[in-house]
Protein backbone atom coordinates (compact mmCIF):
# COMPACT_ATOMS: atom_id res chain seq x y z
CA UNK A 1 0.00 0.00 0.00
CA UNK A 2 1.67 3.59 -1.11
CA UNK A 3 0.55 6.80 0.27
CA UNK A 4 0.27 9.80 -1.96
CA UNK A 5 -1.94 13.12 -1.44
CA UNK A 6 -1.94 13.64 -4.74
CA UNK A 7 -5.24 13.22 -6.57
CA UNK A 8 -5.52 12.16 -10.59
CA UNK A 9 -8.80 12.60 -12.47
CA UNK A 10 -12.03 11.25 -11.30
CA UNK A 11 -13.31 7.62 -13.15
CA UNK A 12 -15.45 6.19 -10.28
CA UNK A 13 -16.51 7.14 -7.09
CA UNK A 14 -18.49 3.82 -5.14
CA UNK A 15 -20.01 4.09 -1.78
CA UNK A 16 -19.30 0.70 0.08
CA UNK A 17 -21.58 0.39 3.28
CA UNK A 18 -23.25 2.08 5.46
CA UNK A 19 -21.87 -0.33 8.17
CA UNK A 20 -24.13 -0.35 11.69
CA UNK A 21 -22.74 -0.77 15.17
CA UNK A 22 -23.27 -2.76 17.63
CA UNK A 23 -25.41 -2.15 19.99
CA UNK A 24 -26.22 -5.17 22.15
CA UNK A 25 -24.28 -4.27 25.27
CA UNK A 26 -26.15 -1.01 25.66
CA UNK A 27 -27.38 -2.38 29.13
CA UNK A 28 -23.73 -2.69 30.43
CA UNK A 29 -22.88 1.03 29.07
CA UNK A 30 -25.80 2.79 30.75
CA UNK A 31 -25.04 0.17 34.18
CA UNK A 32 -21.33 1.58 33.96
CA UNK A 33 -21.95 4.79 33.12
CA UNK A 34 -24.44 5.40 36.21
CA UNK A 35 -22.07 3.45 38.11
CA UNK A 36 -19.38 6.32 37.13
CA UNK A 37 -21.82 8.85 37.72
CA UNK A 38 -22.07 7.62 41.22
CA UNK A 39 -18.41 7.28 42.31
CA UNK A 40 -17.13 10.28 40.55
CA UNK A 41 -20.09 12.41 43.05
CA UNK A 42 -19.32 10.13 45.93
CA UNK A 43 -15.70 11.25 45.92
CA UNK A 44 -16.76 15.03 44.96
CA UNK A 45 -18.64 14.93 47.87
CA UNK A 46 -16.60 13.47 50.22
CA UNK A 47 -14.27 16.11 49.34
CA UNK A 48 -15.73 18.81 50.95
CA UNK A 49 -14.33 20.29 54.33
CA UNK A 50 -17.29 20.57 57.04
CA UNK A 51 -16.76 23.61 59.81
CA UNK A 52 -18.84 24.46 62.84
CA UNK A 53 -18.46 27.64 64.30
CA UNK A 54 -20.10 28.39 67.47
CA UNK A 55 -20.10 32.08 69.16
CA UNK A 56 -21.94 32.73 72.62
CA UNK A 57 -21.92 37.00 72.76
CA UNK A 58 -22.99 37.96 76.39
CA UNK A 59 -26.63 38.19 77.45
CA UNK A 60 -27.22 36.69 73.41
CA UNK A 61 -28.36 33.22 72.49
CA UNK A 62 -25.69 31.27 71.33
CA UNK A 63 -25.74 30.78 68.02
CA UNK A 64 -23.73 28.00 65.42
CA UNK A 65 -23.27 27.94 61.75
CA UNK A 66 -22.33 24.74 59.86
CA UNK A 67 -20.26 25.25 56.66
CA UNK A 68 -19.63 22.78 53.70
CA UNK A 69 -16.53 24.05 51.33
CA UNK A 70 -15.49 21.84 48.26
CA UNK A 71 -12.86 22.80 45.52
CA UNK A 72 -15.58 21.12 42.71
CA UNK A 73 -19.31 22.73 44.79
CA UNK A 74 -20.47 26.00 45.53
CA UNK A 75 -20.28 26.59 49.24
CA UNK A 76 -23.10 25.95 51.54
CA UNK A 77 -24.37 26.59 55.14
CA UNK A 78 -27.06 26.55 57.35
CA UNK A 79 -27.34 28.33 61.09
CA UNK A 80 -29.01 27.20 64.25
CA UNK A 81 -29.25 28.18 67.90
CA UNK A 82 -26.99 26.14 70.16
CA UNK A 83 -30.10 26.55 72.59
CA UNK A 84 -32.05 24.22 70.19
CA UNK A 85 -29.62 20.98 70.57
CA UNK A 86 -30.23 18.52 73.65
CA UNK A 87 -27.59 16.42 73.40
CA UNK A 88 -24.13 16.00 71.47
CA UNK A 89 -23.15 12.15 71.55
CA UNK A 90 -20.30 10.39 69.91
CA UNK A 91 -21.08 7.31 67.58
CA UNK A 92 -18.88 4.74 65.93
CA UNK A 93 -18.04 4.19 61.89
CA UNK A 94 -17.98 0.68 60.38
CA UNK A 95 -16.71 -0.58 57.05
CA UNK A 96 -19.71 -2.74 56.93
CA UNK A 97 -22.11 -4.05 59.10
CA UNK A 98 -20.40 -6.34 61.36
CA UNK A 99 -16.92 -5.24 61.21
CA UNK A 100 -14.03 -3.21 62.68
CA UNK A 101 -14.43 0.53 63.45
CA UNK A 102 -12.88 2.30 61.08
CA UNK A 103 -13.57 5.99 62.64
CA UNK A 104 -16.26 8.04 64.06
CA UNK A 105 -18.56 11.16 64.12
CA UNK A 106 -20.56 13.88 66.37
CA UNK A 107 -24.33 13.26 66.37
CA UNK A 108 -26.28 16.37 67.46
CA UNK A 109 -29.82 15.78 69.03
CA UNK A 110 -31.96 18.61 69.03
CA UNK A 111 -35.39 19.30 71.02
CA UNK A 112 -37.35 17.10 68.48
CA UNK A 113 -35.23 14.03 69.05
CA UNK A 114 -34.01 14.73 65.47
CA UNK A 115 -30.16 13.07 64.98
CA UNK A 116 -27.67 15.13 62.98
CA UNK A 117 -24.53 13.71 62.00
CA UNK A 118 -21.14 15.90 62.11
CA UNK A 119 -17.43 15.42 61.12
CA UNK A 120 -16.84 12.05 60.23
CA UNK A 121 -13.34 11.80 61.28
CA UNK A 122 -10.86 9.13 62.95
CA UNK A 123 -11.90 7.97 66.25
CA UNK A 124 -9.59 10.52 68.58
CA UNK A 125 -10.73 13.47 66.71
CA UNK A 126 -14.40 12.26 66.75
CA UNK A 127 -14.64 11.93 70.37
CA UNK A 128 -12.30 15.12 70.67
CA UNK A 129 -15.12 17.51 68.49
CA UNK A 130 -17.69 15.65 70.70
CA UNK A 131 -16.02 16.63 74.06
CA UNK A 132 -15.36 20.23 72.72
CA UNK A 133 -19.17 20.62 71.79
CA UNK A 134 -19.99 19.37 74.59
CA UNK A 135 -18.57 22.05 77.12
CA UNK A 136 -19.44 24.76 74.48
CA UNK A 137 -22.96 24.15 75.33
CA UNK A 138 -22.12 24.23 78.90
CA UNK A 139 -20.16 27.04 78.95
CA UNK A 140 -20.93 30.63 79.69
CA UNK A 141 -21.25 33.96 78.32
CA UNK A 142 -18.29 34.98 75.59
CA UNK A 143 -16.96 31.70 74.71
CA UNK A 144 -16.60 30.35 71.19
CA UNK A 145 -15.90 27.19 69.52
CA UNK A 146 -14.34 26.38 65.53
CA UNK A 147 -14.09 23.17 64.53
CA UNK A 148 -12.72 21.87 60.92
CA UNK A 149 -12.89 18.73 59.52
CA UNK A 150 -10.97 17.73 56.22
CA UNK A 151 -11.98 15.28 54.46
CA UNK A 152 -9.85 11.89 53.52
CA UNK A 153 -7.95 12.52 51.02
CA UNK A 154 -6.96 9.14 50.79
CA UNK A 155 -10.60 7.90 50.65
CA UNK A 156 -11.70 10.26 47.95
CA UNK A 157 -8.66 9.47 45.79
CA UNK A 158 -9.70 5.59 46.48
CA UNK A 159 -12.99 6.23 45.03
CA UNK A 160 -12.38 8.73 42.41
CA UNK A 161 -10.35 6.35 41.23
CA UNK A 162 -12.98 3.78 40.88
CA UNK A 163 -15.19 6.38 39.18
CA UNK A 164 -12.72 6.61 36.66
CA UNK A 165 -12.58 2.89 36.03
CA UNK A 166 -15.53 2.68 35.52
CA UNK A 167 -16.11 5.84 33.36
CA UNK A 168 -13.18 4.65 31.08
CA UNK A 169 -14.66 1.02 30.55
CA UNK A 170 -17.98 3.13 29.50
CA UNK A 171 -15.93 4.76 27.21
CA UNK A 172 -14.34 1.42 25.94
CA UNK A 173 -17.50 -0.22 25.01
CA UNK A 174 -19.33 2.54 23.31
CA UNK A 175 -15.57 3.37 21.07
CA UNK A 176 -15.86 -0.61 20.37
CA UNK A 177 -19.85 -0.78 19.93
CA UNK A 178 -19.44 2.07 17.71
CA UNK A 179 -16.42 1.81 15.11
CA UNK A 180 -18.63 0.10 12.60
CA UNK A 181 -20.72 3.49 12.29
CA UNK A 182 -20.32 4.89 8.83
CA UNK A 183 -19.10 3.73 5.68
CA UNK A 184 -16.19 4.53 3.02
CA UNK A 185 -16.24 6.39 -0.34
CA UNK A 186 -13.78 4.42 -2.60
CA UNK A 187 -12.65 7.40 -5.83
CA UNK A 188 -11.07 5.27 -8.97
CA UNK A 189 -9.03 8.23 -9.92
CA UNK A 190 -5.87 7.88 -12.57
CA UNK A 191 -2.81 7.70 -11.27
CA UNK A 192 -1.20 10.98 -11.35
CA UNK A 193 2.66 9.59 -11.67
CA UNK A 194 1.38 8.26 -15.17
CA UNK A 195 0.28 10.15 -17.87
CA UNK A 196 -1.98 7.95 -19.95
CA UNK A 197 -2.57 8.63 -23.29
CA UNK A 198 -6.61 8.59 -23.05
CA UNK A 199 -8.30 11.18 -20.71
CA UNK A 200 -10.77 10.13 -17.77
CA UNK A 201 -13.73 10.92 -19.93
CA UNK A 202 -13.01 8.10 -22.56
CA UNK A 203 -12.74 5.71 -19.25
CA UNK A 204 -16.51 6.61 -18.15
CA UNK A 205 -18.85 3.41 -17.65
CA UNK A 206 -18.62 0.85 -20.34
CA UNK A 207 -15.75 2.19 -22.38
CA UNK A 208 -13.09 1.24 -18.97
CA UNK A 209 -10.88 -0.59 -21.24
CA UNK A 210 -8.18 1.97 -23.08
CA UNK A 211 -5.53 0.99 -25.30
CA UNK A 212 -3.10 3.06 -23.81
CA UNK A 213 -2.51 0.84 -21.24
CA UNK A 214 -2.08 -3.36 -21.01
CA UNK A 215 -4.87 -3.92 -18.48
CA UNK A 216 -8.07 -2.27 -18.05
CA UNK A 217 -6.58 -1.70 -14.16
CA UNK A 218 -3.27 -0.78 -14.93
CA UNK A 219 -2.77 3.40 -14.37
CA UNK A 220 -4.96 3.03 -11.52
CA UNK A 221 -5.21 4.04 -7.96
CA UNK A 222 -8.08 4.11 -5.09
CA UNK A 223 -8.44 7.12 -2.46
CA UNK A 224 -10.47 5.22 0.22
CA UNK A 225 -12.19 7.81 2.69
CA UNK A 226 -13.89 6.41 6.20
CA UNK A 227 -16.89 8.31 6.71
CA UNK A 228 -19.49 8.74 9.75
CA UNK A 229 -22.07 10.81 9.51
CA UNK A 230 -20.71 12.38 6.09
CA UNK A 231 -17.68 13.64 7.77
CA UNK A 232 -14.60 12.78 6.69
CA UNK A 233 -12.49 10.81 9.40
CA UNK A 234 -9.37 9.01 7.33
CA UNK A 235 -8.03 8.99 4.03
CA UNK A 236 -6.12 6.33 2.63
CA UNK A 237 -4.83 5.61 -1.22
CA UNK A 238 -3.33 2.55 -2.79
CA UNK A 239 -2.07 1.69 -6.34
CA UNK A 240 -4.41 -0.69 -8.59
CA UNK A 241 -2.11 -3.53 -9.32
CA UNK A 242 -1.43 -3.69 -13.15
CA UNK A 243 -1.89 -7.73 -12.74
CA UNK A 244 -5.25 -7.12 -10.50
CA UNK A 245 -7.78 -10.32 -12.03
CA UNK A 246 -10.38 -9.68 -9.62
CA UNK A 247 -12.12 -8.08 -6.31
CA UNK A 248 -13.36 -10.30 -3.64
CA UNK A 249 -14.55 -10.50 -0.53
CA UNK A 250 -12.29 -11.72 2.12
CA UNK A 251 -13.98 -13.43 5.06
CA UNK A 252 -12.45 -13.84 8.72
CA UNK A 253 -13.48 -13.99 12.40
CA UNK A 254 -13.59 -10.63 13.97
CA UNK A 255 -12.99 -11.04 17.53
CA UNK A 256 -14.74 -9.16 20.57
CA UNK A 257 -13.25 -8.48 23.33
CA UNK A 258 -16.45 -9.39 24.94
CA UNK A 259 -17.33 -12.43 23.21
CA UNK A 260 -16.34 -16.07 25.25
CA UNK A 261 -13.26 -18.13 23.10
CA UNK A 262 -15.73 -20.62 23.63
CA UNK A 263 -18.12 -19.23 20.89
CA UNK A 264 -18.24 -18.77 17.76
CA UNK A 265 -16.19 -15.25 16.91
CA UNK A 266 -18.51 -13.35 14.46
CA UNK A 267 -17.60 -13.08 10.46
CA UNK A 268 -16.51 -9.58 9.45
CA UNK A 269 -15.75 -9.06 5.64
CA UNK A 270 -13.66 -6.45 3.39
CA UNK A 271 -12.72 -5.78 0.07
CA UNK A 272 -9.88 -7.33 -1.36
CA UNK A 273 -7.59 -6.65 -4.83
CA UNK A 274 -6.68 -10.57 -5.73
CA UNK A 275 -3.48 -10.36 -8.25
CA UNK A 276 -2.63 -13.52 -10.67
CA UNK A 277 0.21 -14.49 -8.27
CA UNK A 278 -2.65 -15.37 -5.68
CA UNK A 279 -1.53 -11.61 -3.76
CA UNK A 280 -4.22 -10.17 -1.92
CA UNK A 281 -4.35 -6.21 -1.36
CA UNK A 282 -7.22 -5.00 1.25
CA UNK A 283 -9.26 -2.26 -0.11
CA UNK A 284 -9.96 -1.16 3.87
CA UNK A 285 -7.98 -2.24 6.95
CA UNK A 286 -10.96 -2.96 9.32
CA UNK A 287 -12.95 -5.91 9.09
CA UNK A 288 -16.80 -4.97 8.81
CA UNK A 289 -20.30 -7.61 9.41
CA UNK A 290 -22.82 -7.49 6.64
CA UNK A 291 -23.53 -9.27 3.87
CA UNK A 292 -25.02 -7.15 0.85
CA UNK A 293 -23.03 -4.27 1.63
CA UNK A 294 -19.80 -5.92 0.45
CA UNK A 295 -21.31 -7.66 -2.51
CA UNK A 296 -22.53 -4.32 -3.69
CA UNK A 297 -19.20 -2.74 -3.37
CA UNK A 298 -17.55 -5.44 -4.86
CA UNK A 299 -19.26 -5.54 -8.15
CA UNK A 300 -19.33 -1.85 -8.37
CA UNK A 301 -15.23 -1.48 -7.93
CA UNK A 302 -14.91 -4.79 -10.49
CA UNK A 303 -17.04 -2.73 -12.88
CA UNK A 304 -14.90 0.55 -12.64
CA UNK A 305 -12.13 -1.58 -12.87
CA UNK A 306 -13.02 -3.28 -15.80
CA UNK A 307 -13.42 -6.74 -14.40
CA UNK A 308 -15.36 -9.28 -14.54
CA UNK A 309 -18.40 -9.11 -12.81
CA UNK A 310 -18.97 -12.95 -11.84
Amino acid sequence: MTMNTRAGELVAKIHYGPFEGRFRSVPFVLGFALLAFAMLWDAVYESRTETLQCVRPPGEVATCERRWISPLLPPRSERFDADAVRAVRYRDVHATKGSGVVGGYTVLVDVHGQETGFGSTTVEQARLNTERIQRFLQGQDGSTLLIEVLPSYWKVAWIALWGVLALGLTITIVVHDCRDLGGYRIEVRENPSEQPGTSAAARSPGAYRVQAYDSPSEGLRLRVTRTVLGLPLRVHELEVPPDLTEVEIEQRPAPNWYVPRAHAQPTGRRLVLRTATGAALPVIAELRRGEMEHERARIALAKALGLSMS
